[in-house]
Parts: structure tokens; sequence; C-alpha cells
């Protein structure tokens, strides 16, 4: 049985592994930087902090124990709207769609609209670097004619973007490296993966206490998120290695 000392250990080389990724993202940045052309990203501009932020749960746990009062109550009122809200998801795409015209922004969010756990932020919200202005992380591209979404597609550079997107591939990939190695440490130490909604993840830290539930294996963790209707595939995965 895994025990809480374990996840310390987790945690602190998931903050390692933050270290390492910003250096790596940082020669990328420089590379683009160097062809001619720049990343967009910068304090205030929160666009893409619309999105369903993913993260495995050892990256959940890094945010949710330097949390304040005040932001774990924000937490826990997005989970609760989530939570009221996601009966209606059918499909990704609905759920992509729910998360921001209804849920929203990201509960961390500060008043002058940066991050509030910016050195904590998981791999997905680091990997993620804008080749275009931040209105196009605003923008609904069903919304978009034709004639509107060629032009934006003919405007990306094909061999440095995640096509069809206009975020930087290199930055992209290293991210989803970084995420698989912080699975595989979560599967060796406890046989199973977990992995989901961040801002939910957190809650269910906060909340629950189920890094605790964790330790006790696969069955009991899915059976107390199943008891306490807090499973929802596209809120929480697991997955038994």
């Amino acid at each position: 049985m895994a025990n809480q000392n374990q996840w310390q250990i987790l945690r602190e080389e998931i903050r390692r592994q933050y270290e390492l990724f910003d250096s790596l993202t940082l020669r990328c940045i420089e590379e683009y930087s160097n062809s001619g052309k720049r990343i967009h990203c910068g304090k205030g501009c929160c666009e893409c902090c619309n999105l369903a932020v993913n993260s495995t749960y050892s990256e959940a746990l890094c945010v949710a124990e330097i949390l304040t009062e005040a932001q774990t109550a924000l937490i826990k009122a997005h989970a609760d709207k989530l939570l009221k809200h996601i009966a209606e998801v059918s499909d990704l795409k609905s759920y992509l769609g729910m998360q921001r015209k209804i849920i929203g922004f990201c509960p961390l969010l500060t008043d002058n609209r940066a991050c509030g756990v910016y050195g904590q932020r998981p791999f997905s919200c680091r990997s993620l670097l804008s080749t275009l202005d931040n209105a196009w992380c605003a923008t609904d591209f069903a919304l978009l004619s034709p004639a509107e979404k060629t032009a934006f597609m003919e405007s990306l550079d094909r061999q440095a973007v995640a096509f069809p997107m206009h975020y930087l591939a290199a930055s992209r990939d290293l991210g989803q490296q970084f995420e698989s190695r912080s699975a595989l440490a979560l599967a060796a130490t406890f046989g199973f993966t977990l992995s989901g909604n961040l801002p939910f993840l957190i809650y269910l830290e906060k909340e629950y206490g189920l890094g605790s539930i964790m330790c006790h294996g696969y069955s009991v963790t899915m059976d107390f998120l199943r008891q306490a209707g807090l499973f929802n595939p596209f809120l929480v995965t697991v997955e038994k290695i």
C-alpha cells in the first residue's frame, strides 16, 4: 500500500520536472524568436485560461497545497458549477463547449488576469505558447466563415505550430512527454493513474482528501468516486496498470 511519504516524493519530482521543462521551453522560444517570429503570450493575456485544462493528480496536488482559503473557495464554486452542468454533456465537443461558454475562466486567475499559481501551473498550461495574437486564443472557430477559416489556416507557420492550431508544436510535444512521465510515476507508485480537469482534481483533494484514498488502491478509489457521485469520464480519468 502506498503512503503519504510517496506523495511527497512525487510532488518533489514534479517540481524538478517543472524546472527542467521551463529551461527546455525557453530554448524552444529562443529558436522560434531567432527565426524572426515571436511568442505572443504575456502576463494578463488569459484567453487560453478559458480552455479545459487537464493534469495528472500529482500536478493538481502541487497546486492544492499552496492555495489560500479564498482560492480554495473559488475552486469549490467552480467544481460545484462543473458538477451541476456535466450531466448536460454527451461528448467531448459538448464538454469543451460547456467549459468555454458556461463554466468560464480558471478560478485561479487574479483580479489583474494573471495566474494565481503561476509557479505551480501544470505542464498543459506551461506548454501552450501562442504564435499569434491572443485574440485567436479566444476565437470560437465554429463561428468563423469558410473564408475566415481559410485565412487563418494560411496564416499559420506549419513548420512550427501544432496544426491546425496556432500553438507552438515543440513546447506542446514537450508538455505531453513530461505529463506522460508524471502519469508513469503515478502508475509505478499506486498501480494506476489518475488525471483530469485541473480545478476539479484540486477540489477532490481539498474537499475529500482523494490523495489519501488513492493510497488504498484502485478499487477503493473507484468505489469512493462512484459512491460519492464524483466520477465522470470528462472530469476524471482513472486507468489501472
